[in-house]
């Protein structure tokens, strides 16, 4: 069986469940994808992970979808994105006609990973602030950084910036990975900051505490709040979790202050987001 589902980073990463529940049904399940980094080490011996397709392949694929069945291969493609009123596992363990369950995907170290040197000599917290989208309803806006990174400092604590080219924070390390050191980082940080991306899906997956900016995503249909150690930062709006009311929200623009103002849902203060750190950081350290 093939199962498709090509980008993007955390997209991919949600479907490592389905994986492991096909996996128990057929002999052989074969996963392409752009980020097949995500499942290195994978331990099931009847999973395969492919960046291309060979050409039979490709037509069996395109008769299932001509055909509207799953004889040869299931296409995740479009599958949230087509019912995004429920969470993305949700959408795709539907898709694929598998139980429904409330889990995290799961990563794999290697030994090798696990004794990384990153050269950070005791505990750090990992930000990733840096949008890969022009929407502005998945940035954050309204806080000063350096003063968060200050106090995190002050707390005993190094502060290290992923991203390829993430604006520079005062004090703050930028550390550039690939995919699997990237995994790596966050896995041994004590707590991770960041925006609705694939880096707070690994984070999440990983069981770090995490402080996540949501925006214009409804953050139920993108997490399991109730199993991780997470919260939450979303300002309000009246027209919440708008992204999932079009049929296209690669382009929804903010009815409130169009492609260029900063949206209300997105607009935070300094003053939560330190709080929101003091009370992850008095739970971690007691």
């Amino acid at each position: 069986m093939y199962l498709l589902r090509k980008r993007a980073l955390g997209d991919v990463l949600w479907i490592e469940p389905v994986i492991r529940q096909l996996a128990s049904r057929y002999r052989s399940v074969i996963v392409h994808t752009k980020f097949n980094d995500l499942f290195e080490n994978y331990p099931l011996p009847n999973v395969r992970f492919v960046t291309d397709l060979p050409l039979y392949a490709k037509i069996l694929v395109r008769l299932d979808r001509l055909l509207g069945t799953h004889v040869f291969s299931i296409d995740l493609d479009g599958a949230y994105e087509k019912a995004p009123h429920q969470h993305i596992l949700t959408a795709y363990q539907k898709a694929v006609g598998v139980p429904v369950t409330q889990e995290y995907p799961r990563l794999y170290l290697s030994d090798e990973e696990k004794n990384m040197d990153f050269g950070l000599a005791g505990p750090y917290v990992v930000l990733h602030l840096e949008s890969m989208t022009d929407q502005n309803y998945r940035k954050v806006y309204g806080v000063d950084w350096s003063e968060v990174s200050a106090m995190l400092r002050g707390r005993g604590y190094r502060v290290v910036q992923l991203g390829k080219n993430p604006v520079p924070i005062p004090g703050v390390l930028h550390i550039p990975t690939t995919i699997r050191e990237m995994i790596t980082l966050i896995a041994r940080s004590d707590l991770f900051i960041g925006l609705d991306s694939g880096p707070s899906h690994i984070a999440a997956s990983l069981n770090i505490p995490s402080i996540l900016f949501f925006g214009a995503v409804n953050p139920a249909y993108r997490h399991f709040i109730n199993l991780l150690k997470i919260n939450i930062i979303q300002e309000p709006c009246v027209y919440a979790g708008c992204f999932h009311e079009t049929s296209d929200p690669g382009n929804l623009v903010c009815r409130i202050v169009g492609k260029k103002g900063k949206p209300p849902c997105s607009v935070h203060t300094t003053d939560r987001v330190m709080l929101c750190i003091y009370k992850a950081l008095d739970i971690r350290e007691n």
